[in-house]
């Protein structure tokens, strides 16, 4: 998103002076080299780091003259040598509402959480703090249950340019210090791939939520059948249609026609509209999971014990074969 920032202040009066960052996490579509390539056709420095609180990092950002600095996802604390490099200091944008949703992934936590809104934050930062320094400008995405995560990055990516070029100008021209957070903080850990892992046991609401936070541009919400993971990027929950008795994650609807299956949660129905089986795209769920005797999600115990049981068979056939 950042490197649209820079596009977008090429068209102003503003001027580029220095370009950093750091190696990219996995889902970002723009790389590392695409920062460089940009500060190369302008002719500034760039360099790449884990750490910018280096002492080569402070002289080249001081030689740099820049007046300000902007930032976005920096994956360490900066140190107080950095931020004073510029004279009105760093302006970093938060995609969560602060100071509530402090730290990281916080669009998927709003969204499994059940918000309204998703805030987006331009603060100063404060020096080897997480999140903290005055608010110069605030926005919200307003979200509801069919929101995913990839319309809320869609929307970041179409405001958080123009949310920068406003901040910057309220800086300059009114030379605003913000306004200070308070306490009421919450703090958002990092998410990882496994956590897209669907419990069939928790309610349909929370399901929808996984599915909703854990999709494009992240790796996606999936269970397990057999022997095969499914990936599922779409659903419709409802409550059941009659009194059952039902285990979690029991296959209890196949509609061939459309290609959906609805699988058991703890109180309804969660209907798979749109998935896909690892490494079988081309193979139609329904044509994979074709009776109500199936069920998702693995029992690790049992797995365990049949391991356990193959390994022991075949340190017999050996020592037979010895």
């Amino acid at each position: 998103m950042l490197f649209q920032v820079i596009k977008l202040l090429e068209q102003t009066e503003h001027q580029i002076v220095i370009i950093g960052t750091c190696k990219e996490s996995p889902e970002y579509t723009v790389k590392s080299s695409d920062y460089e390539r940009a500060a190369n056709e302008k002719g500034i420095p760039f360099f790449c780091t884990q750490n910018i609180n280096t002492e080569e990092i402070v002289d080249k950002l001081y030689r740099s003259g820049a007046d300000i600095a902007i930032s976005m996802n920096w994956i360490s604390m900066i140190g107080d040598d950095v931020i004073r490099c510029f004279k009105y200091g760093i302006l970093n944008i938060h995609p969560g509402d602060l100071p509530r949703y402090r730290g990281n992934a916080c669009p998927n936590w709003a969204i499994l959480n059940g918000e309204d809104k998703i805030g987006i934050t331009i603060h100063y930062m404060d020096a080897n703090k997480l999140d903290a320094g005055n608010i110069v400008l605030k926005d919200f995405i307003y979200i509801d249950d069919n929101t995913t995560i990839g319309y809320v990055y869609k929307e970041l990516e179409n405001r958080i340019p123009q949310l920068f070029l406003r901040a910057i100008s309220i800086v300059e021209k009114k030379g605003s210090k913000g306004e200070k957070q308070d306490n009421d903080s919450l703090r958002c850990y990092p998410r990882k791939p496994c956590d897209g892992r669907i419990e069939w046991e928790k309610s349909i609401v929370e399901i929808q939520r996984l599915v909703q936070a854990s999709g494009f541009p992240f790796a996606g919400a999936y269970t397990y059948c057999n022997d095969k993971k499914i990936i599922i990027k779409e659903v419709q929950i409802e409550p059941f249609r009659e009194k059952v008795f039902v285990v979690p994650g029991q296959v209890i609807v196949i509609d061939k026609s459309n290609n959906r299956i609805g699988i058991a949660a703890s109180d309804g129905i969660v209907t798979i509209r749109e998935g896909y089986i690892e490494g079988h795209e081309n193979i139609r769920l329904c044509d994979f999971i074709r009776s109500t005797r199936m069920r998702m999600g693995y029992i690790y115990e049992d797995e365990i014990y049949n391991l356990k049981k193959e390994i022991a068979e075949l340190k017999n056939m050996c020592i037979q074969g010895k």
